[in-house]
């Protein structure tokens, strides 16, 4: 994966650099969910000092990745797809919202800014790149949701897109074919056809769903 900041030209902080490590352990499966994140043993695997471990757990605690219990540290979230089922309610909901106000505010900046964004995802749908995928496409989105011009709902988005990133993450796979439908999706946008983005993207969310189903049946009976 590669980092926003090498991605602009700036180099990586021991932090990010710590944090990022973490999150691939995790959807490798070093740190199965629920595990103990324990500071000391990640410093010592990773040849890092315990600060810099330290915050980049707080930080993606912070981010949802992550859960943080008062006096017993930091542990791997637990996944279930009940609980993916309720986060995609409510985004369903916040984001039918901000596309219905933003798609008819779209300019050709931001078309031709998606189209970058999408160009780049297209470099990064191998397994190894998930991560870095997985954030060019909330890139991608993000264009449309800062055109509707409401901190608060792009404060509430931003949340729900923080705690469903672990899902995203759950499994280093291939991202080639999620990346085909992004395409469709640029193409509503470029004829402003607010209803098209949303369906398409109800459309989407299903799939996750199905997919998240698949893993958390294939973790639930290890010898499948």
């Amino acid at each position: 994966m590669t980092s926003n900041a090498a991605t602009e030209g700036r180099p990586e902080t021991v932090v990010a650099y710590t944090a990022r490590r973490i999150q691939t352990a995790i959807a490798e499966g070093q740190y199965p969910p629920g595990t103990r994140l324990s500071p000391n043993a990640i410093a010592t695997d990773f040849g890092v000092s315990h600060i810099p471990v330290r915050e980049a757990l707080a930080s993606l605690s912070a981010r949802g990745y992550i859960v943080h219990r008062q006096a017993q540290g930091f542990f791997a979230r637990e996944l279930s797809s009940e609980d993916l089922a309720d986060i995609y309610h409510m985004r369903e909901v916040l984001e039918r919202e901000a596309y219905i106000m933003a798609v008819s505010k779209i300019t050709d900046e931001d078309i031709a800014e998606m189209r970058r964004v999408l160009e780049e995802m297209g470099q990064h749908t191998s397994a190894p790149d998930r991560l870095r995928y997985l954030e060019l496409n909330r890139e991608f989105h993000f264009v449309a949701f800062k055109r509707a011009e409401s901190p608060r709902l792009l404060e509430l988005l931003n949340y729900l897109w923080d705690i469903a990133a672990p899902y995203g993450a759950a499994e280093l796979i291939d991202s080639t074919e999620g990346w085909r439908d992004h395409f469709e999706y640029l193409s509503r946008f470029e004829a402003r056809d607010a209803g098209g983005v949303i369906a398409a993207m109800a459309a989407h969310r299903q799939y996750r769903m199905r997919h998240i189903e698949q893993w958390e049946a294939k973790k639930s009976f290890p010898g499948s």
